[in-house]
Protein backbone atom coordinates (compact mmCIF):
# COMPACT_ATOMS: atom_id res chain seq x y z
CA UNK A 1 0.00 0.00 0.00
CA UNK A 2 2.77 2.45 0.89
CA UNK A 3 4.63 1.80 -2.36
CA UNK A 4 1.60 2.22 -4.60
CA UNK A 5 0.50 5.37 -2.77
CA UNK A 6 3.88 7.03 -3.22
CA UNK A 7 4.14 5.93 -6.85
CA UNK A 8 0.82 7.62 -7.58
CA UNK A 9 2.33 10.79 -6.13
CA UNK A 10 5.19 10.61 -8.65
CA UNK A 11 7.89 9.08 -6.46
CA UNK A 12 10.25 6.39 -7.73
CA UNK A 13 9.81 3.54 -5.24
CA UNK A 14 12.00 0.45 -4.75
CA UNK A 15 10.48 -2.32 -2.58
CA UNK A 16 12.34 -4.83 -0.40
CA UNK A 17 10.70 -7.88 1.18
CA UNK A 18 13.20 -8.20 4.05
CA UNK A 19 15.88 -6.33 5.91
CA UNK A 20 18.64 -8.34 4.20
CA UNK A 21 17.25 -7.51 0.76
CA UNK A 22 16.88 -3.86 1.76
CA UNK A 23 20.56 -3.68 2.73
CA UNK A 24 21.61 -5.14 -0.64
CA UNK A 25 19.46 -2.63 -2.49
CA UNK A 26 20.87 0.25 -0.46
CA UNK A 27 24.44 -0.85 -1.16
CA UNK A 28 23.80 -1.05 -4.90
CA UNK A 29 21.78 2.16 -5.38
CA UNK A 30 21.48 5.72 -4.10
CA UNK A 31 18.25 6.76 -2.37
CA UNK A 32 16.82 9.97 -0.92
CA UNK A 33 14.63 8.33 1.74
CA UNK A 34 14.08 4.99 3.48
CA UNK A 35 10.81 3.79 5.02
CA UNK A 36 11.16 0.63 7.07
CA UNK A 37 8.93 -1.36 9.36
CA UNK A 38 10.22 -2.10 12.83
CA UNK A 39 9.07 -5.74 12.79
CA UNK A 40 10.50 -7.81 9.91
CA UNK A 41 10.82 -11.51 9.14
CA UNK A 42 14.62 -11.62 9.35
CA UNK A 43 15.31 -9.00 11.99
CA UNK A 44 14.04 -5.63 13.13
CA UNK A 45 13.97 -2.16 11.69
CA UNK A 46 16.00 -0.70 14.57
CA UNK A 47 19.05 -2.71 13.50
CA UNK A 48 18.57 -1.57 9.90
CA UNK A 49 18.15 2.02 11.09
CA UNK A 50 21.43 1.93 13.01
CA UNK A 51 23.27 0.49 10.03
CA UNK A 52 21.89 3.10 7.63
CA UNK A 53 22.58 5.93 10.06
CA UNK A 54 26.16 4.74 10.54
CA UNK A 55 26.89 4.49 6.81
CA UNK A 56 24.76 7.35 5.46
CA UNK A 57 23.99 9.78 8.30
CA UNK A 58 22.32 12.30 5.96
CA UNK A 59 19.86 9.72 4.57
CA UNK A 60 16.52 10.19 6.39
CA UNK A 61 14.79 7.07 7.70
CA UNK A 62 11.08 6.96 8.58
CA UNK A 63 10.02 4.13 10.87
CA UNK A 64 6.65 2.46 10.18
CA UNK A 65 4.99 0.20 12.77
CA UNK A 66 1.74 -0.90 14.34
CA UNK A 67 3.24 -1.03 17.84
CA UNK A 68 1.35 1.49 19.96
CA UNK A 69 4.17 2.21 22.39
CA UNK A 70 5.55 5.71 22.70
CA UNK A 71 8.82 4.38 24.10
CA UNK A 72 9.48 2.58 20.79
CA UNK A 73 9.00 5.83 18.88
CA UNK A 74 11.29 7.72 21.24
CA UNK A 75 13.96 5.03 20.97
CA UNK A 76 13.79 5.15 17.17
CA UNK A 77 14.22 8.92 17.11
CA UNK A 78 17.16 8.70 19.49
CA UNK A 79 18.84 6.20 17.20
CA UNK A 80 18.62 8.55 14.21
CA UNK A 81 15.16 8.11 12.69
CA UNK A 82 13.76 11.24 11.06
CA UNK A 83 10.11 10.44 11.87
CA UNK A 84 7.73 7.73 13.01
CA UNK A 85 4.52 6.55 11.31
CA UNK A 86 1.99 4.62 13.37
CA UNK A 87 -0.32 2.25 11.52
CA UNK A 88 -2.97 2.75 10.42
CA UNK A 89 -2.29 6.20 8.96
CA UNK A 90 -3.98 8.43 6.43
CA UNK A 91 -2.63 8.78 2.90
CA UNK A 92 -2.08 12.52 3.39
CA UNK A 93 -0.15 11.88 6.58
CA UNK A 94 2.16 9.51 4.70
CA UNK A 95 2.69 11.89 1.79
CA UNK A 96 3.32 14.87 4.07
CA UNK A 97 5.82 12.93 6.17
CA UNK A 98 7.70 11.77 3.07
CA UNK A 99 7.82 15.30 1.67
CA UNK A 100 9.11 16.75 4.96
CA UNK A 101 11.83 14.10 5.09
CA UNK A 102 12.90 14.86 1.51
CA UNK A 103 12.92 18.60 2.22
CA UNK A 104 15.07 17.94 5.29
CA UNK A 105 17.56 15.94 3.22
CA UNK A 106 17.69 18.67 0.58
CA UNK A 107 18.38 21.29 3.24
CA UNK A 108 21.24 19.20 4.60
CA UNK A 109 22.72 18.79 1.13
CA UNK A 110 22.41 22.51 0.38
CA UNK A 111 24.13 23.36 3.66
CA UNK A 112 26.92 20.88 2.96
CA UNK A 113 27.44 22.18 -0.58
CA UNK A 114 27.46 25.78 0.64
CA UNK A 115 30.08 24.97 3.26
CA UNK A 116 32.27 23.20 0.72
CA UNK A 117 31.97 26.06 -1.78
CA UNK A 118 32.72 28.59 0.95
CA UNK A 119 35.84 26.70 1.99
CA UNK A 120 37.01 26.56 -1.62
CA UNK A 121 36.44 30.29 -2.04
CA UNK A 122 38.35 31.05 1.18
CA UNK A 123 41.26 28.84 0.08
CA UNK A 124 41.33 30.47 -3.35
CA UNK A 125 41.21 34.01 -1.93
CA UNK A 126 43.90 33.17 0.63
CA UNK A 127 46.15 31.83 -2.11
CA UNK A 128 45.52 34.93 -4.23
CA UNK A 129 46.41 37.18 -1.28
CA UNK A 130 49.56 35.18 -0.55
CA UNK A 131 50.62 35.39 -4.18
CA UNK A 132 49.90 39.12 -4.26
CA UNK A 133 52.01 39.68 -1.14
CA UNK A 134 54.87 37.66 -2.64
CA UNK A 135 54.65 39.65 -5.87
CA UNK A 136 54.61 42.91 -3.92
CA UNK A 137 57.61 41.89 -1.86
CA UNK A 138 59.46 40.80 -4.98
CA UNK A 139 58.64 44.09 -6.72
CA UNK A 140 59.89 45.97 -3.66
CA UNK A 141 63.16 44.03 -3.67
CA UNK A 142 63.63 44.61 -7.39
CA UNK A 143 62.98 48.33 -6.92
CA UNK A 144 65.56 48.57 -4.13
CA UNK A 145 68.10 46.69 -6.23
CA UNK A 146 67.47 49.02 -9.14
CA UNK A 147 67.84 52.09 -6.93
CA UNK A 148 71.05 50.70 -5.50
CA UNK A 149 72.44 50.03 -8.96
CA UNK A 150 71.47 53.55 -10.00
CA UNK A 151 73.33 54.94 -6.97
CA UNK A 152 76.41 52.90 -7.87
CA UNK A 153 76.40 54.34 -11.38
CA UNK A 154 76.02 57.86 -10.03
CA UNK A 155 78.73 57.69 -7.38
CA UNK A 156 81.54 55.18 -7.89
CA UNK A 157 82.96 55.87 -4.42
CA UNK A 158 79.89 54.32 -2.79
CA UNK A 159 79.52 51.44 -5.21
CA UNK A 160 77.85 48.45 -3.51
CA UNK A 161 77.37 50.41 -0.28
CA UNK A 162 73.71 49.45 0.36
CA UNK A 163 74.44 45.79 -0.36
CA UNK A 164 77.39 45.83 2.01
CA UNK A 165 75.28 47.40 4.76
CA UNK A 166 72.71 44.63 4.38
CA UNK A 167 75.36 41.89 4.27
CA UNK A 168 77.16 43.24 7.34
CA UNK A 169 73.89 43.54 9.27
CA UNK A 170 72.87 39.96 8.49
CA UNK A 171 76.34 38.63 9.30
CA UNK A 172 76.44 40.49 12.59
CA UNK A 173 72.98 39.27 13.52
CA UNK A 174 73.97 35.68 12.86
CA UNK A 175 77.20 36.10 14.87
CA UNK A 176 75.15 37.37 17.81
CA UNK A 177 72.50 34.64 17.49
CA UNK A 178 69.80 37.07 16.37
CA UNK A 179 67.56 36.17 13.43
CA UNK A 180 68.24 38.47 10.46
CA UNK A 181 64.50 39.03 9.93
CA UNK A 182 64.28 40.64 13.39
CA UNK A 183 66.85 43.35 12.69
CA UNK A 184 67.06 43.85 8.94
CA UNK A 185 64.31 46.19 7.84
CA UNK A 186 63.65 48.02 4.57
CA UNK A 187 65.01 51.27 6.05
CA UNK A 188 68.41 49.64 6.57
CA UNK A 189 68.38 48.32 3.02
CA UNK A 190 67.92 51.81 1.62
CA UNK A 191 70.50 53.26 4.04
CA UNK A 192 72.91 53.93 1.23
CA UNK A 193 70.24 55.39 -1.02
CA UNK A 194 69.74 58.28 1.38
CA UNK A 195 73.43 59.13 1.15
CA UNK A 196 74.11 58.17 4.77
CA UNK A 197 77.71 57.29 5.66
CA UNK A 198 77.49 56.48 9.38
CA UNK A 199 74.55 55.22 11.44
CA UNK A 200 75.03 55.35 15.19
CA UNK A 201 72.90 54.22 18.11
CA UNK A 202 71.40 57.68 18.65
CA UNK A 203 69.43 57.66 15.38
CA UNK A 204 68.70 53.94 15.09
CA UNK A 205 65.42 54.11 17.10
CA UNK A 206 64.18 56.58 14.48
CA UNK A 207 65.27 54.33 11.63
CA UNK A 208 63.99 51.02 12.94
CA UNK A 209 61.42 51.63 15.70
CA UNK A 210 59.37 49.03 17.56
CA UNK A 211 60.92 46.24 19.60
CA UNK A 212 64.00 45.85 17.38
CA UNK A 213 65.81 48.94 18.74
CA UNK A 214 67.82 47.03 21.34
CA UNK A 215 68.87 44.41 18.81
CA UNK A 216 69.98 47.04 16.30
CA UNK A 217 71.91 48.97 18.98
CA UNK A 218 73.66 45.73 19.93
CA UNK A 219 74.60 45.25 16.29
CA UNK A 220 75.93 48.81 16.17
CA UNK A 221 78.15 48.00 19.14
CA UNK A 222 79.28 44.79 17.46
CA UNK A 223 80.03 46.76 14.31
CA UNK A 224 82.21 49.18 16.24
CA UNK A 225 84.23 46.22 17.52
CA UNK A 226 84.66 45.03 13.97
CA UNK A 227 85.75 48.45 12.79
CA UNK A 228 88.29 48.65 15.63
CA UNK A 229 89.65 45.25 14.65
CA UNK A 230 88.21 43.30 17.57
CA UNK A 231 86.12 41.00 15.35
CA UNK A 232 86.62 39.53 11.87
CA UNK A 233 84.53 41.11 9.12
CA UNK A 234 81.94 39.00 7.28
CA UNK A 235 82.53 37.83 3.75
CA UNK A 236 81.39 40.29 1.09
CA UNK A 237 78.33 39.19 -0.93
CA UNK A 238 78.95 37.61 -4.32
CA UNK A 239 78.36 39.87 -7.32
Amino acid sequence: MIGSTLERQGYDVQLASSGREGIKILEANAFDLVLTDIVMQDGNGITLLERIHGQQPQLPVVMVTAIHDISVAIDSMRRGAYDYLLKPFERDHLVNTVQRALDHRQALQDSHNYQQNLEQVVRARTEMLRQAMENLEHSYDVTLEALGDALDLKDSETEGHSKRVTAYTIALARAMGIGPAAVVCPQLRVHGLAGLRVVDASIMPTIVGGNTNAAVIMIAEKASDMILGNAPPPAAPAG
